[in-house]
């Protein structure tokens, strides 16, 4: 029995098997890429199409378009990387592909795999291995002839993800067909567009918007058409509590303005106005209570002179000394930003101040003036702009500090005679509700000019003064001459140093410089009636006496008779 002989030619790898296999890897790596490329761009359609419609109906602002567009652009990338990259990464090398063919086609069994490895650079060369080695690659080639590599590879799913996408480009140009200059608007929108509207036969130009009201306020939602006018519109309004309402908008006469009036409103709610196939952006009206005083203290600030420091005063009673300074202690029911205090009698209002660390906590001055002022009341301003309303009006009776009294006690007449060298005596007396803090004398000769001497009192700020003053007519200069008439008075001024002083005068009284010889005579003549009204009083004492004497005698006789 003959043998082959062995042949020492080099092992040379098969072209046939080479290329079969690498026809292989190129389908697996292209069926992956198609499948994972077109379900990322049906969902990018779909995704697309979908925020086109959306933005339709609702009219999306142009940050949730862009959150639209970022999520989509995110949805793509995550399906290239899970479908196309991750797959590409993984896709098997030659050996890993015969072993794949081998595994699906059982009757290579491990012949491919051997002959890959063994034709290649650094396999068995010559004797009798050599020969083995080329009658494998001869029979391995013989089988893969006849066998379609490429039948492993499935392409179910990228025909199937093929209809899909062809179907969703059908649709989408369908509706972008029938949408004509609205479709491309709305595409435009869908890439972040800015200045491109959403078309409408008839556009919500302008409505009312967000808005906050005081609870119980009335509120008038108002919106302008452009394009087609309608007759009427509506306004869709979702209450906080959960109520939803529609309510029609009337159209004001020969303009495109509608309106809707909602009296008395209670709580927060959302709204649309509608005006054809237009619609307005979602607004809201805030239902927020008014500020109001909740608590109100007051405390008075007597002046400084009266020397009686502050008192609690009730709102019941606000009779006030003018000077004084009322001080107000406001307790708001929320927080404000500010307020002020509105006079009543005078044109005036005076700012009250909100505590940095208690918003709710105001506080304020009021001046009591002298006269007109007749009362108050509290205005407050809240952060959204709301005022307080019918705000309570708080009496103030002013009461005036009273001016001094001042009598001149002697001499006891209102005429006295003096000689040019006299020394006349004065006594006064001064009364004032919180203090005298001054007295002058003030005089005139034959009605000239005013001459003042201070009755001085020192530091003392007596309720009560009575004083004794020595005048000294004889060191007037010039001195005064016989004949002469001096007018004089006592001013009296309390110590109000805020709306005053208050300043009283006594009676004029009157000296006449008369001679010395005048002077007697006047004296003798005062002596003359003082003995005159002792005489007539001595008189009517025994007359007096006589009569109570008659009358016990009659008496005692009426009680002696039997």
């Amino acid at each position: 029995m003959s043998h082959p002989v062995p042949n020492d030619d080099p092992i040379q790898s098969s072209d046939l098997l080479e290329g079969k296999i690498a026809s292989l890897r190129s389908r697996i790596m292209k069926v992956a890429f198609g499948t994972g490329a077109t379900l990322a761009v049906t969902a990018f359609i779909v995704l697309i199409a979908a925020e086109m419609l959306i933005d339709w109906q609702l009219e999306l602002p142009w940050a949730l378009r862009l959150v639209w567009l970022l999520g989509s652009l995110a949805a793509v990338v995550y399906l290239i990387n899970e479908h196309i990259i991750l797959p590409l990464l993984d896709a098997p090398d030659t050996d890993g592909t015969a072993l794949i063919v081998e595994k699906h086609f059982p009757t290579f069994k491990s012949k491919l795999i051997s002959t890959l490895q063994l034709t290649r650079p650094g396999g068995l060369h010559g004797g009798e291995a050599s020969f083995l080695v080329k009658a494998l690659v001869r029979q391995t080639e013989d089988e893969a002839r006849s066998t379609d590599f490429e039948t492993i590879v499935r392409t179910e799913r990228l025909r199937r993800n093929t209809v899909w996408l062809l179907g969703c480009i059908g649709v989408a140009g369908t509706l972008y067909g029938v949408g004509g200059m609205a479709s491309g608007a709305l595409l435009q929108r869908a890439f972040l567009s800015a200045s491109v509207e959403v078309p409408r036969k008839t556009r919500v130009a302008e409505f009312t918007g967000d808005l906050t009201i005081g609870r119980g306020d009335p509120v008038t939602l108002t919106a302008t058409a452009s394009g087609i006018i309608p007759a009427e519109g509506t306004v869709s309004i979702s209450f906080e509590s959960g109520r939803d309402r529609e309510f029609s908008m009337e159209k004001d006469e020969n303009s495109a303005s509608y309106t809707r009036k909602l009296e008395s409103v209670q709580e927060t709610f959302t709204y649309i106005i509608r005006l054809n196939d237009g619609r307005s952006k979602l607004g809201r009206v805030n239902v927020v209570p008014r500020p109001t005083v909740a608590k109100l203290q007051t405390r008075q600030q007597f002046p400084a002179y009266t020397g009686m420091g502050e008192a609690k005063r009730s709102l019941a009673d606000l009779s006030l000394l003018s000077g004084s300074r009322l001080l107000l202690n406001v307790t708001a029911n929320k927080t404000v930003a500010e307020g002020y205090i509105q006079l009543y009698g005078i044109t005036n209002r005076h700012a009250l101040q909100v505590s940095k660390d208690a918003p709710m906590e105001l506080r304020g001055i009021i001046d009591i003036p002298a006269t007109n002022l007749t009362g108050f009341s509290i205005h407050m301003i809240d952060a959204h702009g709301l005022q307080s309303r019918d705000e309570a009006i708080y009496r103030i009776d002013v009461l005036p500090d009273r001016i001094p009294v001042v009598k001149i006690t002697y001499p006891e007449r209102r005429e006295e005679l003096i000689t040019q060298k006299a020394r006349m005596l004065i006594a006064f007396e001064a009364l004032d509700d919180f203090g005298v803090s001054k007295v002058l004398l003030k005089y005139q000769v034959d009605g000239g000019s005013t001459n003042i001497t201070d009755l001085i009192l020192g530091k003392s700020n007596d309720r009560q003064v009575k004083r004794r003053y020595d005048w000294r007519i004889g060191e007037f200069k010039p001195p005064v001459k016989e004949g002469a008439s001096i007018e004089y008075w006592i001013e009296a001024h309390d110590n109000n140093n805020v709306t005053g002083p208050g300043i009283a005068l006594s009676e004029r009284y009157v000296a006449r410089v008369v001679t010395e010889q005048a002077k007697r005579q006047d004296l003798m003549n005062r002596v003359g009636d003082s003995l005159s009204s002792i005489g007539e009083a001595t008189t009517d004492q025994e007359t007096l006496n006589r009569r109570l004497g008659e009358l016990i005698k009659s008496r005692a006789e009426e009680s002696v008779q039997p």
